[in-house]
């Protein structure tokens, strides 16, 4: 079967005639001078049955949304701040808890509120020092919410809040220690700079305080010396600073030197075989490092006399004691022997 060409059936715009030679171009104009030509009313009137349909039914759909719309009511919980507050004062018992707000208006725009963001802000300026009771109202949730929504209560409806004077003084640092350092060393010295610091806070806690301590410094099993570290100020209540936060705190240690007795430890005769000492024996006082002396023990010998070209007969000998570095006898009794050295086989 033929099918039949639709568009040859269409009429034919006739071409434009050419131009005459030596004729000016025809004008080219732009959109924005075509509207330019156009008059207000023309616009208007341009489909006005269509213009004012669209319109009425934009204002049918608002008037849906908006004003046909039954309220609707929804809870939100929101932080207390603190926006403002009298210079020199401070809340000493900040709010933490969050207010329930209860808000009623069109369902659409209460979904829109964002408890995220929204807050109920508390402007303290010109309130003066001491206990203050709060009530909560609409005009402090921030932002403010639209038009349409109400707050048709918040709980709690009030709040107490205390105010305090600021105070300042400069107290003296003390260093903290703990634990004791290793056997036979104690702390000799300890030094913190800066010696005092600036403190800060309600003028209830300030007043009361005398000094202000150091975080503590755990001394146990220590030994070097000396020690410097760097520490933090100790907790001296709600809002009080210092200034500054931190101090240098340097540590001295020493041996702790004790005495000890040692009683009728024998004396030897050295250098005379066969003599004999009388009484033989002396009560001896050393005084050491702790860490040594504790259990330390004379060696067989370090306590005795020497005879060493002497004669035979009756002699008085000083005891002589042998005891390591950093040991010192401090008592001696007796201080000699009578030794006798018997005569020689010939």
């Amino acid at each position: 079967m033929m099918k039949l060409d639709v568009r040859r059936l269409r009429p034919m715009r006739p071409a434009p005639p050419p131009p005459e030679p030596g004729a000016p171009a025809p004008e080219r104009r732009s959109w924005w001078q075509l509207l330019r030509r156009l008059q207000p009313r023309d616009v208007i009137r341009h489909n006005a049955e269509m213009k004012l349909l669209s319109l009425g039914l934009a204002f049918l759909v608002w008037f849906t949304i908006n004003a046909s719309e039954r309220d609707a009511e929804r809870v939100i919980e929101l932080p207390v701040t603190i926006r403002k507050v009298e210079r020199g004062l401070i809340v000493t018992n900040p709010p933490v808890k969050p207010v329930s707000v209860v808000l009623r208006g069109p369902r659409t725009i209460l979904d829109g509120v964002d408890e995220h963001r929204s807050r109920v802000a508390l402007d303290l300026t010109g309130t003066p020092a001491g206990d203050d009771r709060v009530e909560f109202n609409a005009t402090m949730v921030r932002p403010e919410l639209p038009r349409r929504v109400k707050v048709v209560r918040m709980e709690p409806a009030r709040m107490k809040l205390n105010l305090e004077r600021i105070a300042r003084r400069t107290l003296p640092v003390k260093v903290e220690l703990v634990g004791m350092p290793a056997f036979g060393y104690t702390v000799v010295e300890s030094k913190v700079d800066p010696e005092q610091v600036d403190v800060s806070g309600p003028a209830s806690k300030i007043e009361g305080l005398k000094e202000i301590a150091t975080e503590p410094i755990e001394l146990r099993g220590l030994r070097e010396s000396p020690l410097e570290r760097r520490v933090p100020l100790t907790w001296a209540g709600d809002f009080v600073g210092f200034s500054p936060d931190q101090v240098t705190v340097t540590i001295k240690l020493e041996e702790v030197m004790v005495s000890r007795e040692f009683r009728h430890v024998d004396v030897r005769v050295l250098n005379a075989p066969g003599a004999q000492a009388k009484p033989g024996w002396v009560d001896l006082t050393l005084r050491g490092p702790q860490r040594l002396l504790h259990n330390f023990k004379l060696d067989d010998g370090a306590v005795a006399v020497d005879a060493a070209n002497l004669g035979p007969g009756a002699h008085r000998l000083d005891v002589r004691v042998d005891v390591p570095a950093g040991f010192e006898v401090t008592r001696k009794t007796p201080e000699n022997q009578l030794v006798s050295i018997p005569e020689r086989p010939r």
